[in-house]
């Protein structure tokens, strides 16, 4: 070892012992390191059926509503809009869960003419729909499809295509040409 390395070895030591040394002072009045128990944090458990049964008391529309409580921390998963998602997490907090993890997949609510709408693009968009005539029309949730069409699997098609529109209920009344 030349005299250099013995330096830089020697000098690494001190520091070493230097940063333990500070570690120590720092934290020997700590329980944890002094008796060498772990602390543990107490949390209370909130009953799944409890919460479940909180949130459905509140006349929340939530389609596939489920809460867990997984280590302390309540999961709540189903599919609503956003105010309802919300008002679900806080219901679980006024509930006494310290924690939340809100889960529940939100989707707009859309009106009927935003319904509507997204209808006629979908209709438009399907080839298959080509050369029918077709009116769309949506009063509270209820999309209704009228017109003329060439084939009875048009309107199968049309009802088909217009199935995930956000729309309560679909109504096809297509004539035959």
């Amino acid at each position: 070892m030349t005299k250099n390395s013995k330096a830089v070895v020697a000098v690494a030591a001190v520091v070493a012992v230097a940063g333990i040394t500070s570690i120590v002072v720092r934290h020997r009045n700590d329980v944890s390191v002094a008796g060498n128990t772990r602390a543990q944090v107490m949390t209370q458990q909130v009953s799944d059926a409890a919460i479940a049964q909180a949130v459905r008391g509140a006349n929340l529309p939530i389609q596939g509503f489920s809460a867990t409580n997984v280590g302390g921390i309540v999961v709540l998963k189903g599919t609503a809009d956003t105010a309802s998602a919300m008002q679900a997490g806080t219901i679980a907090k006024e509930f006494g869960a310290t924690r939340v993890a809100n889960l529940i997949v939100t989707k707009p609510a859309l009106d009927d003419e935003g319904i509507r709408r997204v209808a006629e693009r979908q209709l438009a968009s399907t080839r298959a729909l080509d050369g029918c005539t077709l009116r769309v029309t949506c009063k509270k949730g209820v999309l209704r499809v009228e017109g003329t069409a060439y084939s009875d699997l048009q309107a199968d098609l049309a009802r088909n295509v217009l199935r995930n529109v956000g729309a309560q209920e679909v109504q096809v009344s297509l004539t035959k040409i």
